[in-house]
């Protein structure tokens, strides 16, 4: 039962790393705002489930569409900023979503959360959307969409020189990105059945850009390898925990030395036999 349960929370970070990955990755923005996208997901499923008795898929489909449109809502202002401005606004995002649940506490629980919600979401169901998730990622990285993203990740203004629409793409990517990572705070909320406001803060935040630089930009297999070490290693030293985050900072001082490219740059989500023979083709 307990690594079941371990399995399960590192499998629902994992869905987390996934949406950073899709911003960071193909684009090059950081945000500290993400826990607070998961707390936006997590709250509108338990509410609209709970408080407005909708059935649970619907629940599901709300907090993706929430999660979409504040981002949308979010990005139209914030993502003609440089990075740094970009990356300041999502931190104040992230404290707000904080802020307002605390005010809201006759429908959201305040600083008291929210629990009983019925547990909905298993292994296989978490296993699936990392699949999904995982190949809708893939899918777009692969697509001139996703090409004219990491040319913009590479070099935003000669990006622009060559015709290709930055703010548009930003915008979209940054929709797709806080849709999947409300999704992933939905899942987590009906399987560890409690949440409160400061559940996912701006630390939480930094640590899915973190482990998604030592996975690597350009690996999504290298990515979910770095999600699945740290955060099973989390759980099954929970003991050590202050000791696990000092160890996370030493490897990515490591990574950054000599490997800049990432832990496992060179990790492949298709095996290199199935690669060539889709080249041939």
């Amino acid at each position: 039962m307990f690594y079941l349960k371990v399995l399960e929370i590192t499998s629902l970070y994992t869905i987390l790393v996934l949406g950073v990955y899709l911003m960071t990755g193909l684009t090059g923005l950081f945000s500290l705002g993400q826990g607070g996208f998961v707390s936006i997901g997590a709250y509108t499923a338990a509410i609209v489930y709970m408080r407005f008795g909708l059935p649970f898929p619907l629940a599901l489909a709300f907090a993706i569409v929430m999660g979409a449109v504040l981002g949308f809502l979010v990005g139209i202002p914030t993502l003609r900023l440089r990075r740094d401005y970009f990356l300041l606004v999502t931190f104040g995002l992230g404290e707000m979503v904080r802020a307002g649940l605390l005010y809201l506490a006759q429908l959201t629980g305040g600083a008291l959360g929210m629990a009983g919600m019925p547990k909905k979401v298993g292994l296989p169901l978490i296993l699936g959307s990392i699949v999904v998730i995982t190949f809708i990622t893939y899918s777009l990285k692969r697509s001139r969409f996703g090409r004219d993203c990491i040319a913009i990740r590479d070099d935003e203004l000669a990006a622009s020189m060559m015709g290709i629409n930055v703010y548009a793409h930003k915008i979209k990517v940054f929709m797709i990105s806080s849709a999947i990572t409300a999704y992933g705070g939905a899942l987590y909320a009906f399987n560890i059945l409690f949440i409160e406001p400061n559940l996912f803060n701006w630390l939480e935040s930094a640590k899915l850009i973190i482990i998604t630089f030592v996975g690597g930009l350009n690996s999504i297999a290298g990515v979910i390898a770095a999600s699945a070490i740290y955060y099973s290693f989390g759980e099954f030293f929970r003991f050590i925990d202050v000791w696990r985050d000092v160890l996370l900072a030493v490897v990515v001082v490591l990574v950054i030395i000599f490997r800049p490219g990432g832990l496992f740059q060179g990790l492949s989500l298709l095996p290199s036999k199935l690669k060539a023979m889709k080249r041939g083709r």
